[in-house]
């Protein structure tokens, strides 16, 4: 008669502890991959910032393009009120309102009345936002419109070209408008 071999008491030794180390160990990897995640969210989140930035930047310069052709009375592109520098949005009400129907303003005055409203609005719409509006000789009836803004540290800013003289460290964006001539 064959009499079963005994159970050898090292091989449960050793087993112990080894489902609970293979859970550890899929414990590690899950949470790699959940922190992986949670980095390619946070980029798209900073990149989409940057989108609606842009998306923001794109419909103040529109707005400030329909205010200029809006008023064609304003004169040659260079000489125009419209011209403007980086100097931040004045806070308090300079100069005659041009709102309403009872306004009578002319062309200087509703320019000024324009660029005091429009920088105010894209202060408020960017983060650190600023803008200017430049008229080149050599460009004839051209003004060029820049928007510069603070982008998040995640995002890779867009490069201005040196010529706008764009404040550093921003993003900034280009709009060129057609002028009536006079």
């Amino acid at each position: 008669m064959l009499m079963p071999a005994p159970p050898v008491r090292g091989l449960h030794v050793r087993e112990a502890g080894v489902s609970m180390i293979e859970a550890l160990v899929a414990l590690l990897v899950l949470s790699l991959g959940l922190l992986a995640l949670a980095g390619v969210q946070i980029r798209v989140l900073a990149a989409s910032v940057g989108a609606s930035n842009q998306n923001v930047a794109a419909r103040l310069a529109g707005d400030m393009a329909d205010r200029i052709r809006a008023n064609p009375a304003a004169g040659a592109a260079t000489a125009s009120p419209y011209v403007a520098d980086w100097s931040p949005a004045d806070e308090g009400e300079s100069g005659p309102s041009c709102v309403g129907a009872a306004a009578n303003c002319g062309a200087a005055e509703l320019a000024a009345h324009d660029l005091r409203h429009w920088k105010r609005a894209v202060a408020d719409a960017l983060p650190g936002g600023v803008a200017d509006v430049q008229g080149r000789p050599t460009a004839g009836a051209l003004l060029f419109i820049h928007i510069a803004w603070s982008e998040p540290s995640a995002v890779n800013a867009i490069t201005p070209d040196p010529a706008w003289n764009c404040p550093a460290g921003k993003a900034c964006m280009e709009l060129a408008v057609a002028v009536l001539q006079p």
